[in-house]
């Protein structure tokens, strides 16, 4: 049996209808066939520090962290605090995934001015590293001026990986700049140079290159015999964040090829037919960045991943139950 060519971690692992102690028990499996990664992210429902810390104490060996957590929703000192206390807790398992979300989230749910986010980005990465170091936090920022105190603890080791989920040029380019990694959606191998073109030229700023930057896409992977119904169950998600997230992912499917199917999408989602923007997602757009099929054909569609430049793909699941779930960590855990 052929072994997968990267690293395979898992993002979300929060299966309908179960209560944590099903999540738990996907965790400690995961653990136990290796998988790389365990990440949760947040947008108005549950928080992710909260639950990756449940999952710290269930796990020995696999990495667990954040994708993402907005920048807007917490201070720079409380996210350093619970970020390096994460760390300590996880004896040193512990990734920071970063992102600005969107205006509808930060604004109306938050209560936040969605406003500079690349600039408000540097300002709590630059904050969390001088934490680490144990520095004395005296910062006058653009949105937060701190001073006169240190953490009261010392951090678990002398480096955090810190990842941002970026999608815009400008975005990408502050990635390969200032982060340990990026944190992609929607990635599409073979579609990406224009992205990687702004990781490089970030890099380079501060003297680094590509091979310094992880990448991780979240990717959707349905396991299954029926095709057609796996490519059915992908087309809302992807209609959902090309019309009702904001421009960027419209913005961002240009960038990768699909740019007259995206507009036509959006139109249709913005005029509240979500059906029909759904119908409009193309078979190619979600073959160009889902996993459909046996496991041996997912194993074989990853690799196209790791052949242009991926380092973990971080797999997704759209299941409706955990027995879902655990077919897919079986599944794809027996290539690990």
């Amino acid at each position: 049996m052929a072994k997968i060519g990267g690293k395979v971690g898992l993002m979300g692992l929060r299966p309908p209808g179960s209560d944590w102690e099903v999540t738990k028990e996907i965790a400690t499996r995961a653990d136990q066939l290796g998988f790389s990664s365990l990440s949760m992210g947040e947008a108005w429902g549950e928080d992710a520090f909260t639950s990756l810390a449940q999952l710290a104490t269930v796990t020995d060996r696999i990495s667990i962290g954040t994708s993402i957590v907005p920048v807007y929703a917490r201070t720079p000192a409380n996210l350093a605090m619970t970020a390096l206390n994460m760390d300590i807790m996880s004896k040193g398992r512990f990734f920071l995934g970063l992102g600005s979300s969107g205006k509808l989230v930060i604004e109306d749910f938050h209560g936040e001015k969605f406003e500079k986010p690349l600039s408000r980005m540097r300002e709590y990465i630059n904050f969390v590293r001088m934490a680490l170091r144990g520095d004395r936090l005296d910062l006058e920022g653009k949105f937060f001026s701190t001073k006169r105190f240190r953490l009261r603890f010392t951090p678990y080791r002398e480096t955090l990986p810190i990842f941002i989920a970026s999608l815009t040029p400008l975005s990408l380019q502050m990635t390969g700049e200032i982060a340990d990694g990026w944190l992609p959606i929607y990635y599409s191998p073979g579609r990406m140079a224009p992205s990687y073109d702004k990781l490089k030229s970030g890099a380079e700023i501060t003297g680094r290159s590509l091979s310094d930057i992880t990448v991780s896409p979240q990717v959707s992977i349905y396991v299954t015999k029926d095709k057609k119904e796996a490519f059915d169950r992908e087309r809302p998600h992807i209609a959902f964040y090309i019309g009702g997230m904001g421009t960027f992912y419209h913005e961002y499917m240009h960038r990768i090829g699909f740019g007259d199917e995206s507009d036509a999408i959006r139109e249709k989602y913005l005029d509240r037919d979500r059906s029909g923007a759904a119908a409009l997602v193309t078979n190619e757009m979600v073959a160009a960045t889902s996993l459909i099929g046996s496991a041996d054909e997912c194993v074989e569609q990853m690799q196209r991943y790791y052949d242009d430049g991926v380092d973990e793909i971080r797999l997704v699941f759209n299941e409706p139950d955990a027995a879902g779930y655990h077919n897919i960590i079986e599944s794809i855990g027996k290539f690990i």
